[in-house]
């Protein structure tokens, strides 16, 4: 798995196994569910779990692929892990929204999903919220009521259901995929890549209405974007598909076996052409993101999705880091490192930056696939991401295996990603994209350092001393770790340089606007981008000038420096920016005005390293 090389058999234990695990947690919440419903005040009371869970029963022995295809929901997993944290007192979740018997009762909306599906004669209650009933892995029914919690009955028989609530009902006739009034279905997804995985249930599909699709909110209304909407989703993930299964057969795979439901994002939330995607432990097989804005970008973000269920069902079979609580060498517990993941903009935990670095491994492989599939701006483009994952994953891969908290098949896991990694290191890569992605790599470095790396500030005094006295620098310290997540700015240099290489046109005439607006940033990073050091290196001065205290300026102006022409100072600036930055705060709190930070880097350049 961790050289990319999962067969089907090996997909299909980590996909059983989380059915495993969806079981595990049923059975345990069948023990709690009957003793937290008479607990739980509602009027006339929680019906039995135990009565849904028979019904589960039946139906698996008489139709097992009509309870298949309600645990292959990834929502079950995630209102089922969600509701036995409740039970049990766990902070880790926001707090639900629904009252407990609710919660409790969606248990039988499972026995009901089933039944519906197995044409099973069964009487049922089960929650509405704002009237509508769910049912997993089919659709959303309703609304049937008008307040915010109520309760609904459930007829089903041979020819469909009947559900009744406080003010009306929902008829619902077989087959339930085509939408009709009162009912929203799950959305298949539909093309010739999208072949159901042997075993894995149906899908994939669109969830645009289950309750519990949220990572972080629930229980959710239905989205109210109209079929339109859906069509486009429908036809960028259908040829993302179609992309794998042509140029990275081994993707097409992991996908088809390992993910069963997208939960499309609002517009919105798309930043600078960059997809917001995310997976959950919690919904195995489920992912979150918003449109990509073509085909490729669709295809590798599908990729690094699929390495993230790869990687979570993985890590519940197999440690591969310490887990939290246990003890090191000596007996001591200490303190977990954060280390610089250089796709994220925040410091993360060993977990977080392998879970990175797995992920982006398989989108690297994806774009040095993909750069012998396409020409002119597209190939460019493709260069460039290759050139970016290849030294940010050499750099992650590194330090994860300086880390004490890897078990012995951590790392082994983690040094067969790296002997992968270090076979691209040889790849010819264009020029200029190969430049481009230098200068980010170095920038995002940079500004990371400085905005969460320090020097204690007893040693920046001492140097600020020495530096009023015109004394030689002390050697430098190492620095420590204090992270300043307000600091962080959204990434505008990589959208920047995507946009050049794949619409060079449109990009010269952003450029011209920017320009004219006046904004040194704006026309010091256009320029950078475009590879006009000159300008780019005037820009950054006159955004120095406005703002001498703040050092990502002085992180551009050092990079649009070329690289022969860059003394200690730059250097300095470029590879330890939070002691330039550290030392500045102290010689401006001491009085000494604002020194140049060239001037300034240069000075502690020269003192023993």
């Amino acid at each position: 798995m961790a050289m990319g090389h999962a067969s089907e058999a090996d997909l299909r234990l980590l996909r059983s196994a989380q059915r495993s695990q969806l079981l595990l947690t049923l059975r345990a919440l069948l023990d709690q569910v009957d003793a937290a419903a008479r607990r739980t005040r509602h009027p006339g009371g929680v019906p039995s779990g135990q009565m849904a869970w028979r019904l589960l029963c039946e139906t698996e022995a008489r139709t097992p692929v009509a309870v298949e295809a309600v645990l292959a929901d990834p929502t079950v997993m995630a209102w089922a892990l969600r509701l036995i944290r409740r039970l049990n007192g766990s902070a880790i979740d926001p707090p639900s929204t629904a009252p407990l018997w609710a919660d409790l009762g969606q248990f039988h909306a499972l026995a009901v999903a089933a039944a519906v599906r197995a044409r099973i004669p069964c009487v049922l209650w089960v929650p509405a919220h704002y009237g509508l009933v769910w049912l997993p892995g089919t659709g959303m029914a309703g609304p049937v009521a008008r307040r915010r919690w109520s309760e609904a009955e459930v007829h089903v028989d041979g020819e469909g259901a009947v559900i009744h609530g406080e003010a009306g009902q929902v008829l619902l006739n077989f087959p339930l995929t085509a939408p009709v009034p009162g009912w929203r279905p799950l959305r298949h997804l539909r093309g010739p890549a999208l072949v159901e995985a042997e075993g894995a249930g149906p899908g994939p599909w669109l969830d645009t209405v289950s309750p519990y699709r949220d990572f972080t909110r629930y229980p959710k209304s239905p989205d109210r974007s109209g079929a339109g909407r859906s069509q486009v989703w429908e036809a960028r993930l259908a040829d993302a598909y179609a992309l794998l299964d042509r140029e990275s057969p081994a993707d097409a795979v992991a996908l088809g076996e390992l993910v069963r439901a997208f939960v499309p994002r609002s517009f919105r939330r798309t930043s600078g052409a960059l997809v917001a995607s995310a997976s959950s432990l919690d919904a195995f097989g489920a992912v979150t993101m918003s449109l990509p804005r073509d085909v490729t970008q669709a295809a590798a973000t599908l990729v690094h999705e699929t390495r993230h269920q790869q990687l979570n069902a993985l890590l519940n079979l197999v440690h591969l880091v310490l887990p939290p609580g246990d003890e090191h060498e000596g007996g001591e517990l200490q303190e977990r490192r954060l280390y610089y993941a250089p796709w994220r903009s925040d410091p993360r935990p060993v977990r977080g930056l392998l879970h990175g670095v797995f992920a982006f491994a398989g989108v690297g492989r994806f774009w040095r696939r993909h750069r012998g599939y396409v020409t002119g701006t597209q190939a460019q483009h493709a260069d460039f991401e290759f050139a970016v994952l290849r030294e940010q994953l050499r750099e992650a891969v590194a330090a994860l295996l300086t880390d004490d908290d890897l078990t012995e098949a951590g790392r082994l896991f983690v040094e067969e990603i790296a002997d992968v990694v270090a076979t691209w290191q040889d790849d010819e890569i264009a020029t200029g994209p190969a430049e481009l992605a230098r200068y980010y790599c170095a920038l995002r470095r940079a500004v990371w350092r400085v905005r969460h790396l320090e020097i204690p500030t007893s040693a920046a005094e001492r140097f600020a001393k020495a530096w009023a006295a015109g004394a030689t620098a002390p050697a430098l310290p190492s620095p420590t770790m204090r992270p300043r997540l307000d600091l962080i700015r959204p990434d505008t240099f990589g959208p920047l340089a995507r946009n050049r290489l794949s619409a060079p046109g449109a990009f010269a005439r952003r450029r011209l606007r920017a320009d004219k607006s006046g904004t040194p940033l704006l026309r010091a990073e256009y320029a950078a981008v475009a590879g006009d050091a000159e300008q780019a290196a005037l820009g950054y001065a006159e955004w120095t000038a406005q703002n001498p205290r703040d050092p990502e300026a002085w992180i551009g102006a050092a990079l649009a420096l070329p690289e022969p022409t860059r003394g200690t100072g730059a250097a300095l600036v470029l590879d330890r920016p939070e002691v330039v930055a550290s030392v500045h705060r102290a010689v401006t709190t001491a009085g000494g005005g604002f020194p140049a930070p060239a001037d300034l880097a240069e000075w502690l350049g020269g003192g023993d390293t």
